[in-house]
């Protein structure tokens, strides 16, 4: 039989029943996020989404993740184009993400509408006044569950570090403070510079 040691000492059995959905959603608002739009083109198709499940995975080759419900509009598109952009939105910005979620109705093309878009290199619309503006092109993907996890190698990119970036933390947007250290060494994944 196959254990997990859990943080409290006592032991999981690999074969117990997952927790209720809802609180696993409960338990997941917990966790700030920043928002990005993930956006993908082809020909004069555009699409894109608000999303959260974005994250690093390597910096050799440097390699993205994106979770992307498999019923979103861009979700097909990515896969037909071969190349989406991340856009991190700034503090200002939870317009934008509003759009990009659905919450205002707009669909498709129409959605941006809303801030300042150009054509990236990729061929990918990308937001120009992004906190964080990648370009990647599709590696791989794996369908899990609802959602599909993209594999993206970035080939292009900028920042701006003077905006603040945009959060998420139980249903509502927010902005970050002041830096509480005044030090970019280190990290989530300890290493240092």
């Amino acid at each position: 039989m196959t254990c997990l040691k859990r943080a409290v000492g006592t032991r999981v059995d690999m074969k117990a029943d997952l927790i209720d959905r809802h609180l696993y959603r409960g338990l997941m608002r917990n966790m700030a996020t920043q928002v990005s739009i993930v956006a993908a083109a082809q020909g004069d198709r555009r699409r894109g989404l608000t999303a959260s499940a974005v994250c690093s995975l390597s910096d050799a080759p440097p390699t993205v993740i994106v979770c992307v419900n498999q019923t979103a509009g861009a979700h097909d598109l990515i896969i037909e184009s071969g190349f989406f952009s991340i856009n991190t939105l700034a503090a200002d910005q939870e317009a934008i993400a509003r759009v990009f979620s659905g919450g205002t109705g707009l669909q498709g093309d129409e959605r941006f509408l809303a801030g300042d878009w150009s054509v990236g290199t990729t061929g990918s619309p990308v937001l120009t006044s992004a906190v964080c503006r990648l370009e990647c092109r599709l590696s791989d993907y794996h369908a899990v569950a609802s959602h599909t996890v993209f594999f993206g190698q970035v080939v292009d990119g900028m920042a701006s570090t003077e905006a603040n970036p945009l959060l998420y933390l139980r249903g509502a947007y927010m902005g970050i403070g002041p830096r509480v250290h005044g030090t970019d060494e280190g990290g989530p994944s300890g290493e240092g510079k």
